[in-house]
């Protein structure tokens, strides 16, 4: 059981392994999510070639196995998963049938993801289910983690539980009588995957309605300011054409007038010398 937490991260090029700074630093959507004290050191990315199924198309966070007892945490692991629920799409819980199908922090976890908008991402699985082999025990535990889940989780009525576990490579292919669900956990999935995919698709129909929206609203409004620049700026050319006209006007009232006054001065002036010399 490991107490970090890791991302399984898609990629095209090569396998390689990314501590909590460059984590952070590659997905900006998790910038808050280094502010869990003790998280940091304990976060990893393992980034995969792998192209099976759906996985070029997943991230996958693995989170720490929760235990009852003394075993203390490097950082505040509920905190850190209600946390991680607001970003994904799709929530596993798998309930390990040896010593952690009555865990009281895990129980604690589903618990709170049940009181919040999360209900409809939860999907649980009981993991492990080869280590079980008899069919009575197997069945035991079954009922032993339903009546657990049963006044911690909210839609009961459609609660299901299949069992699934990796398929061992050295069977050399004999069949098994334990149920194995694993499909049905690529199928969820994949589910996941295709309803992200057209929420992703409706989001940004609604993004471009938005975008041309805006864009019409700004065009609209552009016109509009454009009407009253040009309003202003013909008045403008009128109220200057006419102030130029009264200047005109005005300068050639003036002129008129000095003239004037300069034609009598001269006239007085004349008629004052003339009866001089007479």
């Amino acid at each position: 059981m490991h107490l970090g937490m890791s991302v399984f991260l898609p990629a095209c090029r090569k396998r390689e392994t990314l501590t909590g700074d460059a984590t952070i630093r590659y997905f900006d959507y998790l910038e808050d999510f280094g502010q869990f004290e003790g998280l940091l050191p304990n976060l990893f990315t393992e980034i995969s070639t792998s192209k099976e199924q759906s996985f070029s198309c997943v991230d996958f966070v693995d989170t720490p196995g929760l235990v009852d007892g003394d075993m203390k945490y490097p950082f505040n692991v509920k905190d850190s998963i209600m946390w991680m629920a607001d970003h994904v799409d799709l929530i596993l819980v798998f309930f390990d049938p040896i010593g952690q199908a009555t865990c009281k922090r895990t129980m604690e976890v589903v618990e709170q993801l049940n009181h919040t908008h999360h209900l409809e991402k939860i999907h649980y699985f009981m993991s492990k289910a080869d280590e079980v082999i008899d069919e009575r025990d197997r069945q035991r535990v079954l009922i032993q983690i339903t009546q657990n889940l049963a006044t911690r989780i909210r839609n009961s009525h459609a609660f299901n539980l299949p069992t699934f576990y990796l398929p061992h490579e050295d069977d050399g292919g004999l069949p098994c009588n334990i149920p194995n669900a694993i499909d049905d956990v690529c199928n969820e999935i994949d589910k996941a995957v295709n309803q992200t995919v057209q929420k992703t698709l409706r989001q940004l129909k609604a993004d471009c309605a938005s975008i041309q929206a805006v864009i019409q609203q700004r065009r609209q409004q552009d016109a509009a300011a454009r009407a009253v620049n040009s309003n202003r700026t013909s008045n403008g050319l009128l109220l200057f054409g006419g102030g130029l006209l009264i200047s005109m006007l005005l300068l050639w009232v003036l002129a008129t007038r000095l003239a004037g006054a300069l034609c009598s001065i001269g006239v007085t002036a004349y008629n004052g010398a003339a009866a001089t010399a007479a």
